[in-house]
């Protein structure tokens, strides 16, 4: 075998070893192997004999795809060569990756100075300076760097640096690669600009291993891999006098005897409760901790049992709230452990709740968004000649650059048009009738007058049609009673309504008095809008413009827009077409928040409505719809008539329940388009007679079609 080897793992099982010869042979590349080149190889037997792998050749495969042994053909496949590195922690996972971790190092005026950072420094004067008086703790003190783990021997670790050199640690500064993660993590969101070796390098390992795993989860690994263990200090003794050195497994939830602080010492002080945790990654951030332990929230009490909940503790370096101090895990009892894993339990229900929450609203952020127009196309302003657009009729803030063709270009339109078969493109021909045009004709010659013949068309006379339409004119024209025939004089022959007599107004007055309370319920409910109304995915909430808008002027307006000066712009977005509303993220920042719509007509402005958005959780339309239906059904007030009245209490049936004399729920998207239809309805009906078709006349016309 030629070239060198270097073999990572400790540990390769002989599949594993047999695997990578294999990938060498074959000129796969190998993460454990490097540099290789087989030249000829020999295995005794009695490692043949271990492999455990299939005896099989090529034959044997030809065989099992039904092929002849003797020149089967080719077969591709693939070696697949068992990792000597376990997969790391993933949820369904409970490994380590032991080969990449982190490790910790200290830099201080004298140089590469190793401390444990676990420990609070009791006997290191240096250290304790640096920590306790000049507040450098945590991130502050120590950093972090990515290493490999080369070999482990008794307390000592062998690791390989980014940079390549190679530095013998003990173990304890030597960090799981998910832990590091962790504490990168926590790093992130601190934002500390004090921190200066946390820099681009390590958020793009973040951004990486984000990508890979789909999260780098505190929680998970907590629940996977600490909840019965305490990260604690260098030397820690349980109830039992057993030693653990800055990992103490087989946490128990036990009861914490009733006497366990009885024996405390006069002048020392006890502890009351423990009411709050923090794991190591957090902690080792944290400005009251700053080591690399478990840490708890302590509240204490003298030697006589006093609890401290009213002293502030908050200037102590370690202080927390009232009476409570952050204690590392090195400094509580062993007896204590069911606190420990109580307020682990709090923790993680804490975070999950949390990250439920940022869920939540993420969810309904993307809705938003979803639900949110696109933002109009970006128009130009000028023709291509520099002078403004010319403004479109309708669309008023829409432009056109059209340069109508001039009479001085086009001298020969009056004679250049086709007068023979011929002088028209191939395939085509003029239209047939009247036929081509003759050598003297000049109709195009819009100069002239037109004569008779041009007027009268004899293939369209029909004499008998004539004298229908002629009979039909005389007889409308002798109900002099309602309308007037008027053009005797002037030619311009139309019918004149009456304006002086007047039919029966009972039922058109009581139409439009009961459109007017619905106007009215509509101006009220939009100046109180719930935030939640607009939030919900289901109908949009649709300003009903012809509702507010006087009877003469009640067509749709060719454009909804908000006030200029109107606040809301930033969080409301008014569909310019249709008037529908929808939030810009999570709404206005304060409630209520008002605003005004107004109608653009081809006129100009005709019209405004002032709204408003509110906190409340009170549904305005449902003891609105009450309120209509009340009006309705009085028939003193309303006497509509009998074939209206069946007609609009079927709408009315949208939102209200007649059975049970109930509002029915509806939102206020659909609120809105019910009324707004109600009050078309009720304005049509007070100027002509519309019913409900009944079965017969429903078949009749079917019969006619």
């Amino acid at each position: 075998m030629g070239g060198q080897s270097s073999i990572h793992s400790q540990r390769i099982s002989l599949d594993v070893l047999m695997s990578s010869v294999l990938a060498m042979a074959l000129g796969h590349e190998s993460e454990d192997i490097l540099s290789y080149d087989i030249r000829d190889i020999f295995f005794p037997m009695g490692f043949l004999r271990l492999f455990d792998g299939p005896a099989v050749n090529g034959q044997d495969l030809w065989r099992s795809m039904s092929r002849p042994r003797n020149g089967g053909g080719m077969i591709l496949g693939a070696v697949l060569r068992p990792r000597t590195t376990g997969p790391e922690l993933s949820e369904g996972s409970e490994r380590l990756q032991i080969d990449a971790i982190f490790f910790w190092y200290t830099e201080l005026s004298n140089g590469l100075h190793v401390v444990n950072i676990q420990d609070i420094p009791e006997n290191d004067e240096v250290m304790a300076t640096e920590c306790f008086m000049a507040g450098k703790t945590g991130p502050r003190l120590n950093k972090l760097s990515k290493a490999t783990l080369q070999k482990q021997t008794g307390n000592l670790a062998m690791v390989t640096r980014e940079d390549g050199s190679s530095h013998e640690v003990l173990r304890t500064r030597v960090l799981y690669w998910y832990e590091g993660l962790l504490v990168l993590q926590e790093l992130e969101a601190k934002r500390d600009a004090r921190i200066t070796w946390f820099d681009d390098r390590f958020r793009k390992l973040l951004l990486q291993e984000r990508k890979k795993r789909g999260k780098v989860s505190g929680i998970l690994y907590l629940e996977k891999k600490l909840l019965n263990v305490s990260v604690t200090g260098s030397r820690f003794v349980d109830d039992a006098g057993a030693a653990f050195v800055h990992r103490r497994s087989g946490v128990k939830d036990t009861d914490v005897p009733e006497d366990w602080d009885e024996d405390a010492m006069p002048g020392r002080f006890r502890i009351a409760d423990i009411t709050g945790y923090m794991p190591p990654w957090e902690a080792w951030c944290h400005e009251h901790a700053g080591f690399y332990q478990d840490f708890y929230r302590v509240l204490w009490k003298d030697d006589k049992g006093t609890a401290w909940a009213g002293m502030n503790l908050s200037k102590v370096e370690n202080g927390a709230e009232a009476g409570s101090t952050w204690e590392p895990d090195d400094c509580i009892p062993a007896s204590l452990d069911g606190m420990r894993l109580r307020e682990k339990t709090r923790w993680l229900k804490r975070k999950h709740d949390q990250e439920q929450k940022e869920k939540a609203e993420k969810d309904k952020e993307e809705a938003a968004a979803e639900r949110r127009p696109e933002p109009p196309a970006k128009m130009g302003r000028y023709r291509r000649n520099g002078d403004p657009l010319s403004r479109d009729m309708f669309r008023l803030k829409r432009g056109h650059d059209f340069h109508p063709p001039q009479a001085d270009k086009d001298p020969d339109v009056r004679s250049g048009w086709p007068k023979k078969a011929e002088d028209y493109p191939p395939g085509y021909g003029c239209a047939n009738p009247p036929g081509l045009c003759k050598t003297t004709c000049d109709c195009m010659d819009d100069n002239r007058s037109q004569r008779p013949w041009e007027t009268t068309k004899e293939w369209l006379e029909d004499p008998r049609r004539a004298s229908d339409a002629k009979k039909a004119i005389e007889v409308l024209s002798a109900q002099q009673h309602f309308v007037r025939r008027r053009g005797t004089t002037s030619k311009m022959h139309y019918f004149e309504t009456a304006q002086t007599r007047h039919a029966d107004q009972t039922h058109t007055n009581a139409a439009m008095n009961l459109c007017q309370v619905l106007e009215e319920s509509v101006r009220s409910v939009l100046k109180d809008i719930p935030i939640f109304a607009l939030q919900e995915s289901g109908d949009l909430v649709r300003i009903p413009a012809c509702a507010l808008m006087k009877p003469s002027e009640d067509y749709v307006p060719v454009q909804f827009q908000l006030a200029q000066t109107s606040a809301a712009r930033k969080w409301l977005c008014l569909g310019e077409e249709d008037g529908k509303l929808s939030l810009i993220g999570s709404g206005p920042g304060s409630r209520p928040a008002p605003f005004r719509v107004e109608f653009v007509h081809p006129e100009g402005r005709t019209a405004v409505v002032d709204c408003m958005v509110t906190g409340t959780q009170e549904k305005s339309w449902l003891s609105a719809s009450s309120r209509i239906v009340a009006r309705f059904t009085d028939v003193a007030h309303c006497p509509l008539s009998r074939r209206s009245r069946g007609v609009l209490q079927e709408h009315l049936g949208k939102i209200f329940d007649f059975g049970t004399k109930v509002a029915k729920e509806v939102s206020l998207g659909r609120w809105l388009d019910v009324v707004d239809m109600l009050i078309r309805m009720l304005r049509t009906t007070a100027m002509a007679h519309v019913v409900k078709p009944d079965e017969n006349s429903h078949q009749m016309a079917m019969a006619m079609a």
